[in-house]
């Protein structure tokens, strides 16, 4: 029982500092979106579910702590599906630049020592 507790503390803790790109909620009162597409650095384009702030109310957000280091650029667009006839509605394209840290190497020269 201890150690599936400190996996669940362990998982949380993981979570709880993951590193995203979020936007502001959207108003209540504005359409709000079904999904939004993502590419990275002009890559293929993925969908990226929204976020649920509050009943009414989502935002975009997207997981980049694993990016390999380097710039990185997110061409993001917002879209809603309607019903026929009108079908899918994009946004505009909206950009953000970054940067994500290398990480450091690992230690050189292990050996024991007395």
């Amino acid at each position: 029982m201890r150690y599936i507790l400190a996996f669940l503390l362990l998982l949380v803790s993981v979570n709880a500092y993951a590193v995203s790109v979020v936007s502001d909620p959207y108003p209540a009162s504005a359409v709000q979106p079904d999904g939004f597409l993502v590419s990275v650095d002009s890559g293929a384009v993925v969908e990226s579910a929204v976020d649920v702030v509050s009943p009414g109310s989502a935002r975009f957000k997207f997981d980049v702590g694993s990016m390999a280091p380097g710039n990185r650029t997110l061409t993001v667009k917002a879209y809603k599906d309607y019903p026929a006839p009108f079908g899918r509605k994009e946004s505009t394209s909206v950009n953000f630049t970054f940067t994500s840290p290398a990480t450091p190497s690992g230690p050189a020269g292990l050996k024991l020592s007395p």
